[in-house]
């Protein structure tokens, strides 16, 4: 059959048809797109620092009930979930969004506990989601907190069917902390991760004093902190990057030179610029080596990666006529040894994008929350109204149940009773419900006391919450109150540390000579650090020319810049790695540092404790720790070998301290002396080795107010214990006196304490030789040596004799003055 002509249907509709200039069309096109593009994709919220992909993920992975004590859910599962429901886009940006945020290399703080591959710092990808599996991390629900208590706008699905978040809720400033970047249409971010200790803090103080300036800010939180740490170089450009928002940093790689073998140099790096390819960052220097054969790298004798899952090591092997200092110094200049990072602090704040400053930033936030809080509050007292109506209503009907009874039965239906009880007995719509809805089982008495019980609580709740919702000033302190709880909580030491410009350029100069630095590294009465001869310190310690308090030595190791490890263990629970290799040695009477002049991660009134120094590996396998409220841990050497400055080494209790540690001899008690004068000699079998971010386990049974003045390490029936009272009254007695038991258990006394002879023990320790115990007193804070030998053995219960000069003065400390460097 032939084909009929259609020609006649083909002809164009020109009714449908509409001119317009290029120009108004790419106009009303292009804007509407690129509006999209800043606020629903590349651009982050100021209020809880999250993309829209993020927070969809986030608020899925909520829905699906897959928070941080739950079990990991296939990956596949939850980018389903979030592309069928919230995100209609293509399965890898969410997949690549949920990667980013499980790896530890590129969020300060992560959002999602990963389990499975999910990439390396060498730019391995991440395992295919089918294979991977997730959770939320317990911070990432901090930002969901309160969710449910009508905080937040809600928002249509892209297809109506559902509603989701405009925004979380966002209970710590997450912005700041994880950082951000994206590139949108004709905008960019690029905002740097921070330490969410140092956010908290300056958060707070922002709260506290609205007009703080930023050079006051930079005091609390000084500079970015980076997940893979190395040195920040800090400019004036770094003040004017937290003013604006805009600006430039420099981040160099955490690098250090040791001896080799045979007298050959190596160039170790530890740590790396933020997002810089540790692949490609060795790969660049071998290439540099190849082209420079002729040249200054052409010492390089190799590049080797001994990075392992204990951290991050790569090694530049150096010949031995190379130069180490100098080659770094090229390598700096040359490599991603040494990058520059642009501030872009772009976000979208009321609606629309802008650029900011931190105290910008923060001011946002803080309104936000106090928002947060204020709608949180009339939430909560709408329900807490709501509940008191009814126990008020079940109270009524508990003191008038024959009254109601009786209407009961005089009702036809349970509509004529419910406007009975309303009439006769006067109660809302809400309570009568609640009436007819009440068990028997409720009559009793000791219900109507739960019911009274409770509406005192729910009244006071409803005072409580009115306060907050007609003051400012209460959201904010609540405001105030829950973000030091976050902080106690997830507190993190400062994983990048800062160098002057100074520093910065002398750096690779100056270290191939600092290395081979010599000294005694000294911890004073006073807490300070500092490095000396070993000949100022055998001419001033063992030739006792201690005058002062701040002369007396708590601890002293020998130290060899080129191969000596050094540790200091704090009262807080942490352990720093100390560097002395840019240090020269300083003359005994000059100024110590405080602890966090040489490592900034730690708290001004952080104190250290004791130092452990080894050259090569620890001498020791395991590690002691003892704490003030009779904890004890032991641990693994290698727990603590990781590639970090400053790290937990226990998990303290509130107010607990640390007052010890030792490394673990084998065979050897461990005796515990409290202030109250017990002590308890324990089997060292009745310790558990435990992992190093653990509390430990119970040492001695404390009675109320006591505490640990001192723990260490004693050898059965052998030498004597030292003690000494606040009054100064001191003795040694045998060991042999303190039986051996298990751990856990009130021990025996020591010392018969009275107001005479002293209240508290403050000082004791295991005399095997003779030493100098220094004595610091009065009220001038004078010192004395005493030697061990002068100290009577006596008796349990036998108070000793009074060993101060003024016998009137009282004891401020005492401790053994430490000679012996090994």
């Amino acid at each position: 059959m032939a084909r009929k002509n259609t020609s006649h249907q083909m002809q164009l509709d020109t009714s449908r048809v509409f001119e317009q200039n290029l120009e108004d069309v790419m106009h009303s096109s292009m804007m509407p797109y690129s509006e999209y593009v800043i606020l629903d994709r590349a651009l982050p919220r100021v209020e809880d620092g999250l993309k829209p992909v993020q927070r969809r993920i986030l608020f899925a992975m909520h829905e699906l009930g897959i928070t941080h004590d739950k079990p990991y859910k296939k990956c596949a599962r939850i980018v389903g979930e979030c592309l069928g429901k919230y995100h209609p886009h293509g399965d890898s940006s969410v997949y690549d969004a949920l990667v980013r945020m499980a790896q530890d290399f590129n969020m300060n703080m992560k959002l999602v506990d990963g389990q499975g591959n999910y990439g390396s710092v060498d730019g391995d990808s991440a395992a295919a989601m089918r294979y991977t599996e997730a959770r939320m991390s317990a911070l990432a629900q901090e930002l969901l907190r309160d969710l449910d208590k009508d905080t937040v706008k809600w928002s249509l699905n892209f297809d109506d069917s559902l509603k989701e978040p405009d925004v979380l809720p966002g209970r710590y400033p997450n912005l700041l902390v994880n950082g951000a970047s994206g590139i949108a249409v004709g905008l960019a971010t690029n905002i740097p991760p921070h330490n969410i200790t140092e956010v908290i803090d300056a958060t707070i103080a922002l709260i506290d004093s609205p007009r703080m300036d930023i050079d006051s800010l930079m005091k609390i939180m000084p500079a970015p902190d980076f997940p893979t740490g190395g040195y920040i170089i800090v400019t004036d450009e770094l003040r004017d990057a937290f003013l604006t928002g805009r600006g430039k940093i420099f981040i160099r790689a955490r690098v250090h030179i040791e001896n080799g073998d045979n007298g050959k140099k190596n160039i170790v790096i530890t740590e790396i610029p933020y997002q810089t390819n540790k692949a490609k960052l060795l790969e660049r220097i071998n290439m540099l080596r190849e082209q420079k054969k002729d040249g200054l790298l052409a010492g390089i004798q190799e590049i080797v990666d001994e990075s392992d899952k204990s951290g991050l090591r790569a090694v530049i092997r150096v010949k031995r006529d190379g130069n180490a200092g100098a080659i770094l110094d090229y390598l700096y200049a040359k490599s991603d040894l040494q990058i520059s990072y642009n501030y872009n602090m772009v976000a979208i704040a009321d609606g629309r994008p802008r650029q900011m400053g931190v105290i910008d930033i923060l001011k946002f936030y803080i309104e936000y929350q106090r928002t947060v809080i204020y709608k949180r509050s009339q939430y909560e007292i709408n329900l807490a109204k709501e509940r008191a109506e009814i126990v008020e209503g079940l109270i009524i009907a508990i003191n008038n149940i024959e009254k109601i009874i009786k209407i009961l039965k005089n009702s036809g239906s349970s509509t004529e009773a419910k406007q009975n009880l309303k009439s006769q007995l006067s109660v809302t719509e809400k309570q009568a419900t609640a009436i007819l809805d009440m068990r028997l089982g409720r009559l009793v008495k000791l219900e109507y006391d739960k019911l009274a019980a409770e509406l005192i609580e729910l009244k006071a709740t409803i005072e409580r919450l009115k306060e907050i919702i007609a003051s400012k000033k209460k959201q904010l302190e609540v405001v105030k109150t829950e973000l030091r709880d976050i902080k106690k909580r997830y507190k993190t030491p400062r994983r990048s540390s800062l160098l002057s410009l100074d520093q910065s350029k002398a750096k690779g100069k100056i270290i191939d000579d600092c290395v081979s630095k010599e000294g005694v590294v000294v911890l004073y009465h006073n807490d300070t650090i500092k490095m000396v001869t070993e000949r100022s310190f055998n001419t001033v310690v063992k030739g006792q020319g201690v005058t002062v308090a701040g002369d007396a030595v708590k601890d002293a190791v020998k130290y060899d810049g080129a191969k000596t490890n050094l540790y200091v263990f704090t009262d807080k629970g942490n352990c720093c790695r100390l560097y002395f290799d840019e240090y020269d040695p300083r003359s005994w009477r000059s100024k110590g540092d405080k602890l966090n002049a040489l490592c900034s991660d730690c708290e001004p009134n952080e104190k250290p404790i004791a130092f452990i120094a080894f050259d090569g590996e620890p001498t020791a396998k395991e590690l002691y720790v003892f704490t003030k409220f009779g904890y004890v841990k032991k641990s693994k050497w290698s727990d603590y070998l990781i590639n970090k400055d400053c790290f937990q080494a226990i998990d303290l209790r509130d107010d607990d301290r640390v007052v010890g540690v030792q490394n673990v001899a084998e065979g050897q008690n461990v005796l515990f002396l409290t202030a109250n004068g017990m002590a308890l000699n324990a089997y060292s079998d009745e310790i558990p080795c435990q992992g190093r971010k653990s509390g430990g386990v119970k040492g001695i049974q404390l009675s109320d107010g006591d505490s640990v003045v001192k723990a260490f390490q004693v050898v059965a029936d052998e030498g004597e214990i030292a003690v000494m009272t606040d009054k100064g009254f001191a003795k040694k007695l045998p060991l042999a006196l303190i039986e051996p038991s298990k751990r856990y258990r009130k021990g025996a006394r020591v010392y018969d304490l009275s107001a005479r002879y002293g209240t508290q023990i403050v000082y004791g320790d295991y005399i095997k030789a003779q030493c100098a115990v220094a004595v610091v007193y009065g009220d001038e804070g004078s010192v004395v040596l005493l030697d061990s030998e002068t100290l009577a053995v006596e008796s349990r219960l036998s108070r000793g004799k009074n060993m101060l000069p003024d016998k009137q003065a009282g004891v401020k400390c005492a401790f053994t003055h430490k000679v012996d460097i090994g």
